[in-house]
């Protein structure tokens, strides 16, 4: 057979299904920032629960303290029970307010950490698309 009996083979070019190289370092690397907010959310959120709840606790004591301090210098039973009953009055409050603050607060900080993983997967998913 003669070189020009055989028939003529098409060279078809290599496609890469996912495409370059630099498509899927790209896709990669928004994916994986993408990834990274969400951890970084959660412990943002835990940090500000956090701190909020022990600024509260340092308050409450802080006021424990001045009770203990005003009943060891009443020298009248009444005035004791007059201040035991002031202190329980503004623990009352201040643990209704707290419980509210924090719940606005559980609840905003919620909502940041869904929005970041709702980010995280609309750039994953604009990444892959890249890619492909």
């Amino acid at each position: 057979m003669t070189s020009s009996s055989h028939p003529k083979t098409a060279t078809i070019p290599l496609q890469q299904p996912f495409g370059t190289v630099e498509d899927v370092s790209r896709a990669l690397q928004g994916q994986m920032a993408a990834v990274a907010a969400i951890p970084r959310a959660i412990m943002e959120a835990q940090l500000t629960i956090g701190s909020e709840l022990f600024i509260f606790l340092a308050r409450r004591l802080k006021a424990q303290a001045e009770l203990w301090h005003e009943l060891s210098q009443s020298r009248e039973f009444l005035g004791a029970v007059q201040a035991q009953r002031r202190f329980a009055d503004k623990a009352a409050s201040d643990y209704s307010a707290e419980a509210s603050e924090m719940a606005t607060m559980l609840s905003r900080e919620v909502g940041v950490v869904s929005n970041a993983a709702s980010e995280a997967v609309a750039a994953a998913t604009a990444s892959g698309k890249i890619a492909a």
